[in-house]
């Protein structure tokens, strides 16, 4: 019987991790989504102190030893970000709207008496999607930027005594990032650059749960950084003759009107350290509490190199700015949430996060129109059987508005001074079963 449970959820895991490969992750607040998993993020994902359901394998591995039978938990978010840039002059511009889905999973194998437990996750943790219009006065910073990623780890938990637990994790992180914008030709209609890349690299986390008693426990979690090495093309297009001309007395072929090669760019997801708290004054009630600190301040710039471009190619790709300087600092975030069991079946959750922008007002971009942000979750949880369970969670989540002023600028001309403001919409729903 054990082996036919444990059969079942080799194949769940093989069925997401394929469907994985065609998720497309985005959001804001530097490209960080956290949604993975409704049941938590009804309570404003505040959950490191609890995690005692399988979505603990993202919120701190250590909680896996909770869980007496094995159980999987499968389930999606949809992301809707809406985004307003409001020029120096008055005038106001909106991003285009775009809805993604970031499905989830998790599985958790209790082994030997339950002192040693093996956990599996896949689902999206990073992420971004900005549309501007390929007209719009922001089309010389940018006019798409999609970065899709795809993590994956597995966990193993260790109960060194009925009160205290340890775990770590491995974390592969596979990354597609697709890049553009325009750049002006005189007389003719605008050109494009795009950039299109992938890397995929590996990371750990490191984790602890301590149980005082039956009303008071806590968590904390380390996670490290993980370097990306993106390596893809650049691609240019409609290249006009002012170009063509200016560049002409360099040695080597012609520009022409179009080119692609190689592109390298690297970045880095941070290192973080989150702790937790989980209160229960009485049965029915879960009170929760998070702190996370997130080391952005590794994120100092943004290099493109070009190892194969020709000399033509490579003072063509140099008019626009790189390096480019982001200098953004390590930032914060607080949680908390609260779950009431209404009846033995029914549960509701509501919560409350802020995220400090790591990103500062000089080197701004609306690449990532980031600022700090507020939200506010609700959701519920329902025992459908014994067995199964469901949770449903929302969250409105507001960014403070940003009056921008900065020379963060395409050389060919324009700027991003102005006024940008962005609301989240999100969603998420997830299906839980217990073996």
């Amino acid at each position: 019987m054990f082996s036919l449970r444990v059969a079942s959820i080799a194949f769940c895991v093989f069925l997401l991790s394929f469907l994985s490969q065609n998720v497309f992750a985005a959001g804001s607040g530097a490209y960080r989504v956290e949604a993975p998993d409704a049941g938590a993020f009804g309570m404003g994902s505040a959950f490191v102190g609890e995690a005692d359901t399988p979505a603990a394998v993202y919120y701190n591995p250590a909680g896996i030893n909770q869980m007496s039978r094995p159980e999987i938990s499968l389930g999606d978010s949809i992301v809707a970000p809406r985004a307003q840039y409001k020029t120096s002059s008055g005038d106001t511009l909106s991003e285009r709207n775009h809805e993604y889905n970031i499905p989830n999973f998790y599985a958790v194998i209790p082994v030997k008496s339950n002192k040693f437990t093996l956990g599996f996750g896949s689902g999206s943790y990073w992420g971004l999607g900005t549309d501007w219009a390929p007209d719009s006065s922001l089309r010389y910073a940018t006019t798409q930027a999609n970065i899709t990623n795809v993590d994956n780890s597995l966990v193993a938990a260790f109960q060194v005594t009925s009160q205290w637990s340890l775990a770590a994790s491995v974390e592969n992180d596979y990354s597609k990032a697709d890049e553009s914008y325009k750049f002006p030709n005189p007389s003719q209609a605008d050109g494009g650059l795009e950039l299109k890349a992938t890397d995929d690299s590996w990371g750990y986390r490191l984790a602890t749960l301590f149980r005082f008693n039956d009303k008071n426990q806590a968590g904390l979690m380390y996670r490290s950084r993980i370097n990306h090495n993106y390596v893809g093309n650049v691609y240019a297009d409609n290249i006009g003759a002012y170009y063509q001309g200016a560049l002409s007395g360099i040695p080597g072929p012609a520009l022409g009107s179009s080119f692609q090669t190689k592109a390298e760019e690297k970045a880095v997801l941070p290192q973080s350290v989150v702790m937790g708290y989980s209160f229960k004054p009485i049965t029915k009630l879960t009170i929760n509490a998070d702190l996370e600190w997130m080391d952005w301040s590794s994120t100092k710039y943004q290099t493109l190199t070009f190892p194969n471009a020709t000399p033509q190619q490579s003072a063509f790709l140099g008019l626009s700015p790189n390096p480019i300087t982001q200098n953004w600092h390590s930032a914060w975030s607080e949680s908390v949430g609260a779950q009431y069991a209404v009846t033995d079946q029914f549960r509701v959750r509501a919560g409350y996060y802020h995220h400090q922008s790591p990103i500062p007002s000089n080197t701004f971009n609306p690449v990532i129109p980031d600022s700090s942000s507020n939200a506010f979750t609700v959701g519920f949880g329902y025992d459908l059987t014994k067995r199964l369970s469901i949770d449903l969670a929302y969250s409105g989540l507001v960014y403070r508005a940003r009056d921008i002023t900065n020379t963060v600028s395409n050389v060919f001309t324009g700027t991003v001074n102005g006024k940008y403001s962005q609301y989240v919409h999100i969603g998420a729903l997830s299906l839980t079963y217990k073996f």
